[in-house]
């Protein structure tokens, strides 16, 4: 039976995703056996592996949860599509910003992921409305795009807030590819509904691994004309 975090271990959940989503990465302690982890206190035979928001939390606790300890800084995307998806097969929950604590919250590592996508969207959100502007990649032919998730005869266009993430992506099949600044206005006027003609989505600070979240132009319209109302 799964145990209802408390109040206060909400809290905390809460307080670390913030964070994680304003700084882009969160940050664990690599030792000899991996990333650091403890027995759980309430699921038998489960292991909790650890993450902090802040760099100097995870020094604190280097030396007392791992041996030959190193803290290893990890990108939102690399925690996204790399290092929360394989937990759950090992038997392994989450605990966030973990301070030896006589009892501490332990999470699903699924629906944490869940739900620091939900905030990154927000994030996307926020820059792209504070630069008046997003980033796409783009070649003579068109720009770039993938197969979508949930349904292979369509395709979703991957965008950044900012462009060195835009940049970061050109490699592969997108090595030639450019960063393209559009204007906020454009992506709103021209870009998302010739994506909504379609039937395409949009991949908002598309990140490499599964799980990718894509919205349809219409959703990610509306979120971006609420912001620029509120403004």
């Amino acid at each position: 039976m799964h145990r209802t975090p408390s109040i206060p271990e909400i809290a905390q959940r809460d307080r670390f995703m913030k964070s994680a989503v304003e700084g882009r990465a969160v940050y664990a302690i690599a030792g000899e056996n991996g990333l650091a982890r403890v027995p759980s206190q309430h699921r038998a035979g489960f292991e909790v592996t650890l993450f902090w928001s802040k760099v100097g939390q995870a020094e604190r606790w280097a030396d007392a949860v791992a041996d030959n300890p190193r803290v290893k800084k990890l990108t939102l995307a690399e925690l996204l599509a790399d290092i929360l998806p394989a937990l759950p097969d090992l038997d392994r929950l989450v605990g966030l910003d973990w301070s030896a604590n006589p009892v501490e919250g332990e999470f699903n590592a699924l629906h944490i992921a869940e739900r620091l996508r939900s905030m990154a969207v927000d994030g996307f959100v926020q820059r792209a409305r504070a630069a008046d502007q997003i980033f796409i990649l783009e070649d003579t032919v068109g720009p770039a795009m993938m197969v979508s998730g949930g349904d292979e005869s369509k395709q979703f266009m991957p965008v950044w807030s900012d462009r060195g993430e835009a940049e970061a992506r050109i490699e592969g099949p997108w090595a030639n590819m450019m960063a393209l600044e559009i204007p906020l206005s454009n992506f709103l006027g021209l870009t998302l509904p010739w994506l909504a003609e379609r039937s395409w989505t949009v991949g908002p600070d598309h990140a490499p691994g599964a799980r990718t979240l894509e919205l349809t132009p219409k959703d990610l319209a509306s979120r971006l004309t609420v912001r620029s109302a509120a403004a």
